[in-house]
Order: C-alpha cells, then structure tokens, then sequence
C-alpha cells in the first residue's frame, strides 16, 4: 500500500469529535458570530476545560486569566482557537489507541515538544498565526499511528533508526513513503487548511527557501524535538543544516532556547492533551 491509501483505511479509526465538526464549520461560516462559536464549544466539556487550560498556559502569555470560553475568543482571535480545537481534537481522536509495537510515550512527548518548538520558533521569526506551526509540529509524526494501526510489525521495525539511519530514511526504506508523506494524506482528507499540512508534508525537504518560512521552521522543528528525544544519537549539529538558520536568521543560542521552552512548557500541554500518558511521568 501506498501512503494514501494507509491514510484512506485510516480515516473512519481516527473519528474526531462532533463538536469539533461543527466548530469547524462555523468558523468557516460568514454568518456565524463567536457567541455561536462559544456555544458549541460549551456543549462539550471536556473540549471546554482543556481549551481553556491551553489558553492560560505558558505557552500563550496572556496578561490575564481567562475564565470563559468567548473570552478566549475574544483574546486569541477564530484562526488561533481553531488551531486550538483542532490540536485538541486529534490528540482526542489518538489517545485511544493502544499498541506494544511502538513506544507512545516517545511518541507523544515528541510531537509535543515538536508543536512547542514550532510555536517558539515561528513567535521567534515573527511569523503571522504562529498556531500554525504548534498544530504542524503536534501533527508532524501522525502517520506513525496510521502505519501503527495497519502493520504493526513495520511500524515496529521503523522504530530502529540509529545515528547513521535517520527515522524518515528508515520509513522510506522500510515503507516506501515517509510517515510525513502518511499524514499529509490524512490531513487532506480531514480538509485540514494547507497552511499546516504543507509545511508537515515538507518536513524532509531539503531544498531551502528564504520565501517559505513555514516549510524551513517545519524542519528545524522536526530535527530539534527528534534531538531533544535521543540525545545518544543525535545533535543539533548533525541534524540541522546551518543554511537554515541563515535564511531565518537564527542562531544556535536560539534553537537551545527553543528546547528550553518545550521542555518547561512539555509535561504541562502533556497533561491537558493526553493525560492517560503524562500520569506515568
């Protein structure tokens, strides 16, 4: 099978809840005010209590505790609560799995600090909706649950990258795609916006460009949380092409505080997102 047609058996195991839906279409609606927004948001409590832990967190340095939901609207903006609801929706959606052939806790705790990484660094480079790039990260490594579900035993196999063999080098020899390739298939069948699937998609890319942003904090963000995950194999310096940095700008003092700001911030976006694995830490 090909990726898309792992992500296509995919589709219906990964079933998002119905508030996020109608979340989504009223954010996608003209006519549709935020008081309508909020009211859907507040018929799901559990999505209520983790949007709003979210919105007071660190991570959003919000000058104020905001105790309502049409507040967070009002403070954060549509574009930043959708992305919100989206992360909470696909950690939902996951967090019901169960499997012996992949490490989750590696899992999770990298696409967490992936998102956190992501978010520091498009803050950092005073990129737009910086959002963006928290869900790009948080979602950068999904495929592997896809792969999870349907072949076990590969999934498994995928897990043993070395210094030399890199994961995503691994999962193209292995599979024949990558697990990025996976989940870019998967997010265009959930009509995710291309702002977050192109760059998770490019993740691997290396071909540089200073007018893609996006695309080059995608894949710092990739190689920061999978070094920040097995320092015995990997660095910052034998994962990162230092043109990168030139075309954003930055320098390695920056990447460092970006791994400073997931590993604070981690356990806490661990906690609200997927409780079941933080309680073991």
């Amino acid at each position: 099978m090909n990726a898309l047609q792992y992500a296509q058996n995919a589709v219906e195991l990964f079933a998002f809840p119905d508030s996020y839906i109608r979340v989504k279409e009223l954010m996608e609606s003209d006519t549709a005010s935020l008081d309508d927004i909020a009211e859907v948001i507040l018929l799901d409590p559990v999505l209520t209590s983790k949007l709003l832990k979210l919105a007071n967190s660190a991570v959003y340095r919000l000058p104020y505790q905001v105790e309502s939901v049409s507040k967070a609207l009002l403070v954060l903006g549509k574009a930043q609560l959708y992305n919100l609801v989206v992360s909470i929706a696909v950690s939902s959606a996951c967090s019901k799995f169960s499997s012996s052939s992949i490490d989750l806790e590696r899992f999770w705790e990298q696409s967490i600090n992936a998102a956190l990484i992501g978010k520091y660094l498009a803050n950092f480079c005073g990129l737009r909706q910086p959002d963006r790039l928290y869900v790009t990260g948080l979602l950068h490594n999904i495929g592997e649950l896809v792969v999870m579900q349907q072949a076990p035993e590969q999934a498994a196999q995928c897990q043993n990258y070395t210094d030399e063999t890199k994961p995503w080098q691994l999962q193209q020899a292995t599979l024949g795609f990558t697990y990025a390739a996976c989940g870019a298939e998967l997010l265009n069948l959930w009509q995710l916006p291309d702002s977050i699937v192109e760059p998770l998609a490019r993740q691997h890319s290396t071909q540089f460009n200073a007018s893609e942003p996006d695309v080059l904090i995608s894949y710092l963000t990739v190689r920061l949380a999978l070094a920040n995950q097995h320092p015995d194999l990997y660095s910052i310096k034998t994962l990162v092409d230092p043109f990168v940095l030139e075309l954003l700008h930055l320098e390695q003092a920056d990447l460092i505080k970006a791994i400073d700001f997931c590993n604070t911030e981690g356990l806490f976006i661990l906690s609200v997102l997927n409780p079941r694995i933080s309680t073991i830490y």
